[in-house]
């Protein structure tokens, strides 16, 4: 890769290893589906300035806006919630590692759908080591699923695998559309459907009783985090393919742990250590030789 994108990335690994304590500090404020939907309405927000600056044109194609409703649900609003409840019942740190199992997903989504990737042995040891990883990380406890904390690591292995999909489905829709349009309806899309679902399942969101802290890390979470960071994904997503743009993920549980450990005083113990390597490693297998990004295609003027 040339060092622009390899700058992008580590900048990208850095913002988004902070949501993770982030998310653990407004989550014992407020309920998981109304951090959702304010951290998605506050990335919209900004990157609706960036469409607005940028006069870029709104797709009006009735299947692109399906499509969207559809990435902003499964890339956005579910593993949004499943790592916002997750945070509830596991350490932010061990939290950013099992996320870390996204390429891994990614990987096996493009192999699936993608002519030009290959699903190889490389790729399938890679996948066993990431699982592995994810064994030692839950420990015995694992034959207990109905334990809080051994639900919430699957969360947050379910919230990887939706991003791991999502990634792949992104390459799809950056063939017709830029990543600033794209991103900006994605969050305004996610923002109503979070919504739709916040309200019957925990009413009406009241966000006057959060804290200065509180507050402070929603607005970083959503304009940063939530906003201009997914722009910048799809960017990479868009130049250097799926696949290669997951290796952010070896530095979101760096910073991850990192900051728990500084900040909230969280544990990190031999368990956190091996199951750390063992994903990494899985993750280095599994991101060897991915095909480069399609390029590109124009779309009908009248389409726009």
């Amino acid at each position: 890769m040339k060092l622009a994108p390899i700058a992008v990335l580590v900048a990208l690994g850095c913002v988004w290893g902070t949501s993770f304590l982030f998310i653990k500090v407004i989550v014992d404020e407020i309920a998981p589906l109304e951090l959702v939907t304010a951290r998605m309405f506050f990335g919209a927000c900004v990157m609706t300035l960036f469409v607005i600056a940028n006069r870029s044109a709104i797709p009006r194609r009735p299947w692109f806006w399906a499509q969207v409703a559809v990435f902003a649900l499964f890339s956005n609003v579910v593993p949004f919630a499943l790592i916002a409840w997750a945070e509830q019942h596991i350490d932010s740190g061990v939290t950013s590692v099992l996320n870390s199992t996204m390429p891994l997903f990614t990987a096996l989504f493009a192999a699936a759908v993608l002519a030009e990737e290959e699903f190889t042995a490389g790729r399938i040891a890679g996948l066993m080591a990431g699982l592995a990883g994810v064994a030692v990380l839950a420990g015995r406890d694992i034959v207990h699923l109905t334990d809080s904390g051994v639900a919430g690591q699957l969360a947050v292995v379910g919230a990887a695998a939706c991003y791991g999909a999502m990634a792949v489905f992104a390459r799809t829709l950056l063939r017709t559309n830029d990543p600033v349009t794209l991103t900006s309806l994605q969050l305004a899309v996610g923002t109503v459907i979070a919504l739709l679902i916040t309200i019957p399942v925990e009413g009406v969101p009241d966000y006057g009783a959060l804290g200065l802290k509180a507050w402070g890390a929603l607005l970083l979470l959503g304009l940063v985090g939530s906003g201009v960071a997914q722009w910048v994904y799809l960017w990479l997503v868009d130049n250097i393919g799926s696949v290669r743009s997951s290796l952010v993920t070896y530095i979101i549980p760096i910073m991850g742990l990192l900051l728990g450990w500084l900040v909230l005083d969280e544990h990190i113990g031999p368990s956190v250590i091996v199951g750390f390597l063992l994903i990494l490693t899985g993750v280095a297998a599994a991101l060897r030789g991915q095909a480069p990004s399609s390029e590109r295609t124009a779309i009908a003027p009248e389409a726009v």
